[in-house]
């Protein structure tokens, strides 16, 4: 009896442990994502892009990469200056999270224009961690749904983006997010959930930061 009281409660201590190292990186990865959208008045997103796509033209790809290359570019690279000046230990910390955490997320985005969802398909492979990048192009605010993927309804406000934090279905397939507010209905943003997409084609390796963060 006493080995199995000792056996639980080995066992109830290991989950709580875990439990609050989970709830810790989450706390780490959200303060990371404050700090890349705001340190030094433009955010990291000033030149990487709002989700470290390097879509700017400025900043590089920088999704995934790891804590040295950060580092490295922030004392290392001219047009980092600003940056190194006002950032501290424990916010470089919370961005090496939050670049992490982005780097286990394949980014699927869409622009929508005129009723129209640009590009109208991209692919994944099964199980993936997904986040959905949606960006309206409208003055006026959009509302989108995907009983598919299991998306309730969401609005972007205009002129604005919004991402969402999903997994890809397990079961191969076309899965549809439609605009419930656009004037055309027969417009979709079609997710291939398929194991051809498994090498993630597109996904790109960070091996360095190479200009302005």
């Amino acid at each position: 009896m006493y080995y199995l009281r000792a056996a639980r409660w080995i066992l109830c201590a290991a989950l709580m442990t875990s439990s609050l190292a989970a709830i810790a990186d989450s706390d780490l990865i959200e303060r990371g994502e404050q700090v890349f959208n705001t340190i030094a008045g433009l955010g990291c997103k000033g030149c990487h892009g709002d989700f470290a796509e390097g879509d700017l033209g400025v900043g590089p790809y920088i999704r995934g990469a790891s804590e040295g290359a950060i580092r490295a570019a922030i004392n290392g690279i001219g047009a980092m200056t600003i940056v190194k000046s006002a950032i501290k230990e424990q916010e470089i910390e919370a961005v090496v999270a939050y670049i992490g955490k982005l780097g286990t997320l394949k980014p699927l985005r869409t622009l929508v224009k005129r009723s129209r969802f640009i590009p109208a398909e991209l692919g994944v492979a099964p199980a993936k961690p997904i986040q959905l990048i949606v960006k309206n192009s409208s003055v006026t605010e959009r509302t989108f749904v995907s009983e598919d993927l299991g998306i309730e309804p969401f609005s972007v406000a205009g002129r604005k983006t919004v991402s969402l934090l999903l997994r890809a279905p397990d079961k191969e397939g076309v899965y549809k997010l439609s605009c419930q507010n656009c004037k055309r209905k027969d417009n979709f943003f079609s997710v291939n959930v398929s194991n051809d997409h498994g090498k993630m084609k597109g996904d790109r390796q960070v091996m360095g930061i190479s200009s302005g963060m």
